[in-house]
């Protein structure tokens, strides 16, 4: 088969706030999906289970809270059960439309219970051969859904590497098993990113020239 022809793809790094050593992502995506489908591929790259609501936000300064960032700067799923300002779309805004260019971050909560909140920075605008999206690097599992967001989550991974906590038990029985907290499963999180993929998708680029910096 030859190789496809290069491609314009966004490197964005994806990092869940409030964790050391840090929880990231480092995908390449086409930046002409919309944020609906960014959702898709943070959905797949992340491990998360796609089972709550969530939302977009471009920050105006560091430090932003998401619900302090005005409608007019949010991408949200639109629902007839909205109260207050209405954010815009996320079918209808392209990834290009809300970063243009490197080093610029989106907010994306997920779960606005426990509010997982990720800054997704755009790192480098690249040419690439590789089938898009795909997923580049990945540090640390995330945490188990409903447990109370990052204060949750590291209370419940401390019960379960200490075998005196009070929770010991139920960090082991209901939450992560026997599979120490942080464990990261690279190859099934490639594999559900891969997933999303156009049908018809060439095959990924196995040897040199796979990114090339635009």
């Amino acid at each position: 088969m030859n190789a496809s022809s290069p491609s314009i793809a966004y490197l964005l790094r994806i990092e869940l706030k409030g964790f050391k050593p840090a929880i990231y992502r480092e995908v390449l995506v086409d930046p002409d999906v919309t944020l609906r489908k960014l959702h898709a591929i943070v959905q797949a790259a992340m491990g998360w289970d796609n089972a709550h609501a969530y939302g977009f936000a471009l920050p105006r300064r560091a430090g932003d809270v998401y619900w302090r960032i005005p409608a007019s700067l949010r991408w949200e799923p639109q629902s007839a059960e909205s109260w207050g300002p209405r954010a815009h779309s996320d079918s209808r805004a392209r990834v290009a439309d809300v970063l243009t260019a490197p080093r610029q971050k989106l907010l994306y909560m997920y779960d606005f219970g426990d509010e997982w909140l990720h800054a997704i920075t755009l790192k480098d605008i690249v040419q690439t051969e590789l089938p898009l999206p795909y997923l580049l690097k990945a540090q640390q599992g995330c945490p188990p859904e409903d447990c109370g967001g990052p204060a949750g989550a590291s209370y419940w991974a401390q019960a379960w590497f200490d075998p005196q906590h009070e929770d010991h038990a139920a960090a082991r029985e209901l939450l992560w098993g026997d599979e120490a907290p942080g464990t990261l499963h690279f190859d099934a999180l490639q594999h559900a990113v891969s997933r999303l993929r156009p049908k018809g998708a060439k095959a990924a680029a196995k040897t040199k020239g796979g990114i090339r910096p635009s």
